[in-house]
């Protein structure tokens, strides 16, 4: 939407889209990298979470499962920045439709 009558509004709408875009970029490489490093490194950080299945296992799984709560946590700030620059672009457009 090219708005000429709210410059400012358009910056700050393509700011967080893009914010959003970056934000879920950051988010797929942080958990590719958050479960290659829980069988590289071998400090597991879920070590507290399913530890019936064993020390080693359990402590793998739980620190997968964080780096996935993690990620969803980044998604779902990526979605709320999406809805926030959507948001500005409906306030412009109802602007454009109820002109006189």
């Amino acid at each position: 939407m090219n708005n000429p009558k709210y410059p400012a509004l358009n910056t700050i709408a393509a700011f967080y889209r893009i914010l959003a875009w970056i934000t879920m970029v950051f988010t797929v490489i942080l958990m590719v990298v958050g479960v290659i490093s829980t069988f590289v490194s071998g400090n597991y950080i879920g070590g507290g979470f399913f530890g019936f299945l064993g020390t080693l296992l359990g402590a793998a799984l739980g620190s997968i499962i964080l780096v996935f709560l993690y990620g969803l946590a980044g998604f779902v700030v990526a979605i709320l920045e999406l809805a926030v620059a959507e948001s500005l672009e409906v306030l412009m457009d109802i602007e454009a439709n109820t002109r006189l």
